[in-house]
């Protein structure tokens, strides 16, 4: 039978999500037939209580670092303060051991080969599955972050990263160099196959032609500074295609649809084209349709920008990860600036319909960054190449991995849980609950 390759996904902010699609689709195209590959929601797909809330605790913590003000300047440093991965460890294996065995449950239903991950829980139990289920499995991650922090189990398993920063970092964290491998980062299919011009993207949106146009998006939640970016903005009236990406989140719609219908305390300037939108699968085209692309340092959007060639301008790093991605995307690569305050961006998008120089260069920039090429196929090498090392193990010991689908080459041994204490469905963690949600306006954070 064909080796089983599991892609592991999370909603930890949508980059998780983002860069998982680019290895799937990277694997798809290029050795679909040779291998069984799947992707799953491992967190939710089977309904498994107590996991379904820890996806909701992980979704909570992202939503957190966003609107409470330094709260992931503190809980990153804190948690590696205590002893970074050991002590993630022992929460999941011991204060949260039955969403724990869970997940090992779902890896055991699924039987996978060769397990992917890009979040740190969904290693941590592809390592724990590999230690105490199967041995043969192999453990491949991938980090989609341009820095690297200390919640990443380093025990075992090929470790990808995309940039030498993370590289650096990992080394410090006494990763195991031999499992330490170095791409560029990963894109989407549909980013790197688009074709359109700004002007046919334009075009396809419905938008002028002949204004200077922003988007600003905020995550998946909208739950940063963008929201009043996006009035200090509008309040300008200067002549641009003003569009805000809400996201997932309903009300930070609702209150911008108002203004774009003319229902809203806001009154956009005649001279200026508002649009508002909720969460989109094709963002990135509204990113490629503008001139600037106003954000938090989340880098999975800044990356989808830049492989878009449009520039970017961050106005909030909440956290470690995102300072990585204006060191990294502004400080080496200068593919757009920061501006922190919202009078800067409102003075800063002025100058640049009045002369648009430093954009070209940060165009001129960002074809450099592409031209470095696409990380997927990197990784879709690496993965392959650990799945013919497992299949030269296989082979001998006399299981002999076929290509059919018929069931005639030799199946491997099934992994058990017998040994492992019996699943309680009972709630392990306590999750903050809808009630918890900004409720007004003046919620996020300033």
């Amino acid at each position: 039978m064909k080796q089983k390759i599991l892609l592991t996904y999370v909603e930890s902010g949508f980059g998780h999500i983002s860069s998982m699609d680019s290895i799937y689709d990277a694997l798809v195209d290029r050795c679909n037939d040779e291998y069984d590959i799947q992707k799953s929601f491992i967190l939710t797909e089977d309904g498994f209580p107590n996991l379904v809330k820890m996806n909701g605790f992980l979704i909570k913590q992202v939503q957190n670092t966003n609107k409470i003000p330094y709260f992931g300047r503190f809980v990153f440093p804190l948690i590696a303060l205590l002893g970074g991965h050991k002590l993630l460890r022992f929460f999941h294996r011991q204060m949260a051991h039955k969403s724990f065995k869970q997940g090992l449950k779902a890896l055991e239903l699924r039987k996978p080969n060769i397990i992917i991950s890009n979040h740190y829980f969904t290693n941590l139990l592809a390592v724990e599955y590999k230690r105490r289920i199967d041995p043969d499995v192999v453990v491949i991650n991938y980090n989609p972050d341009p820095t690297l922090h200390t919640f990443w189990d380093r025990r075992d398993g090929v470790f990808i990263v995309d940039n030498p920063l993370a590289y650096k970092k990992a080394v410090k964290y006494k990763f195991k160099e031999e499992n330490l491998r170095l791409v560029t980062p990963c894109v989407r299919k549909c980013i790197e196959d688009n074709t359109l011009s700004r002007e046919q993207l334009r075009e396809k949106f419905g938008l002028p032609q002949d204004k200077f146009m922003v988007v600003i998006a905020d995550g998946g939640y909208m739950l940063g500074r963008g929201p009043k970016f996006a009035k200090s903005l509008i309040k300008s009236g200067l002549p641009i295609t003003l569009c805000v990406i809400a996201g997932n989140n309903k009300k930070r719609y609702d209150y911008f649809k108002a203004i774009e219908e003319g229902h809203g305390k806001l009154k956009v300037s005649p001279n200026m084209t508002f649009k508002a939108y909720e969460f989109l699968h094709n963002a990135y085209e509204l990113y490629g349709a503008a001139d600037v692309f106003l954000t938090k340092g989340g880098p999975n959007a800044v990356l989808d920008s830049v492989y878009m060639h449009t520039p970017v301008m961050i106005n909030y790093c909440p956290h470690v990860i995102e300072a990585g991605t204006v060191k990294v995307f502004i400080g080496e690569h200068g593919v757009g600036e920061t501006v922190y305050r919202r009078g800067k961006a409102v003075k800063r998008i002025r100058q640049f319909i009045k002369d648009k120089s430093p954009l070209l260069q940060y165009e001129e920039n960002i074809e450099k960054l592409i031209a470095e090429g696409n990380g997927i196929t990197a990784v879709a090498d690496i993965v392959e190449e650990e799945a013919q090392k497992q299949r030269l193990v296989y082979e001998s010991r006399g299981m002999i991995i076929g290509d059919d689908d018929d069931g005639n080459g030799s199946e491997q041994a099934e992994p058990s849980l017998d040994n492992a204490e019996p699943i309680n469905y009972d709630t392990d963690i306590k999750i903050a609950d809808d009630a918890d949600k900004p409720t007004k306006e003046g919620d996020v954070l300033r």
